[in-house]
């Protein structure tokens, strides 16, 4: 069963042996909150980072709508991850920030719930 590792205000995150799961906890990701959700993700990022590439999921359900900066956001995430030489997919998306996700060309796979994600790796 998956263990929660650390609180924000915008994610909480979840163990599972060892993929490291992102659950978002807000509902948007937009010019208003992207500050404090960049610095929160970022920061976690580069905690995450530290000893070991890793695989992260970030569950994305709760969230309803990102503008050009939320993705902006999401990008410099995987890019964080991508760049430690780990890896980040996202799943449980809601379609209106899927489509927002492709149309910006991110380069991050989504799956359509929590285990595809988890067998990906």
């Amino acid at each position: 069963s998956p263990m929660t590792v650390s609180m924000s205000t915008s994610f909480y995150v979840e163990q599972l042996r060892d993929v490291t799961v992102v659950c978002f906890t807000c509902r948007t990701i937009t010019e208003v909150n992207f500050d404090v959700i960049s610095e929160e993700l970022l920061e976690f990022a580069d905690l995450v980072t530290l000893d070991r590439p890793v695989q992260v999921i970030a569950e994305l359900l709760a969230i309803r709508e990102v503008d050009a900066i939320g993705l902006e956001v999401l990008r410099a995430f995987h890019q964080t991850i991508h760049d430690a030489g780990g890896r980040l997919v996202m799943c449980r998306v809601q379609p209106s920030v899927n489509a927002a996700i492709r149309n910006a060309d991110l380069p991050c796979e989504i799956f359509g719930s929590r285990s595809e994600a988890i067998w990906s790796f």
